[in-house]
């Protein structure tokens, strides 16, 4: 295991010893771990880990997979097996988990199945409202509700905030940048709704409430508004035909000379 994986797998344990943290397998598709803890209901990043430290952590016994293939979630062996150590009357009793309505409004979309038993909305459209909430996160865009303790700790950080550009970090801008060429390939009206479902997890109701939309309206935009984005990260190309790939007929290379 390189030093990035032993790091990370240190990383990975402290994450899943946190109140309601868990991982699960990127939707983004890179093969990577993405760790996520629910805070009053709402499922939040928490960045990713490596697939080869999550591989070696369940090798030695200390993390394990639970749930469908579909839904698998990583957990502390420790948590889970305390979790079974329920008496089995109990365990019987209990009711089934539900979902819960407050999560990430995308994580509901994909999780929740319509009317035809597929998701609400598919894996390429669930990856790009992701990565583009992920881009709004780490360009700071967002208000921030709670004290900045790192800025306080941090003496090369006292100075300008995160919110001055002047002050901000590359990857930070990097971010902004990515976030810019999006809103600008999604237009006024979708890159509002993307930005205020996948940034501000506003839930659907409540943006047809402030936009004074129809009923059930938001689902259909924010679906043109996911697409968009999967055709702008190209998330959607191995669903689009190859097309041409060549504009010789066949026979029509000269054969080499003897």
């Amino acid at each position: 295991m390189t030093e990035q994986s032993r790091k990370d797998a240190a990383r990975l344990l402290r994450h899943l010893a946190g109140e309601d943290c868990y991982g699960i397998v990127s939707p983004l598709g890179c093969g990577r771990i993405a760790l996520y803890r629910q805070v009053r209901g709402t499922s939040l990043g928490a960045g990713y880990v490596s697939a080869e430290a999550v591989a070696a952590l369940v090798e030695q016994g200390l993390v394990v997979w639970s749930g469908t293939e579909a839904g698998a979630r990583l957990a502390l062996v420790q948590a889970t097996a305390q979790s079974q150590s329920a008496p089995a009357a109990v365990a019987e009793a209990a009711p089934a988990p539900a979902m819960d309505e407050r999560e990430s409004p995308l994580l509901w979309l994909h999780r929740r199945p319509g009317k035809d038993g597929r998701p609400q909305i598919s894996d390429a459209e669930f990856a790009a409202g992701e990565r583009f909430r992920a881009d709004i996160t780490l360009a700071q865009m967002l208000p921030r509700t709670t004290m900045n303790w790192d800025a306080a700790l941090t003496p090369e950080e006292r100075g300008a905030g995160p919110r001055d550009v002047a002050g901000a970090s590359d990857s930070a801008l990097a971010a902004r940048q990515r976030v810019r060429q999006a809103c600008d390939r999604l237009g006024p009206e979708l890159s509002g709704l993307a930005i205020d479902v996948c940034g501000f997890l506003k839930k659907l109701d409540l943006v047809e409430k402030e936009r004074r939309w129809p009923a059930r309206s938001a689902k259909v935009v924010l679906r043109v508004a996911l697409a968009t984005l999967a055709t702008h990260y190209g998330l959607d190309r191995r669903a689009r035909p190859r097309g041409i790939t060549a504009w010789q007929g066949e026979g029509a290379r000269p054969s080499l000379f003897p």
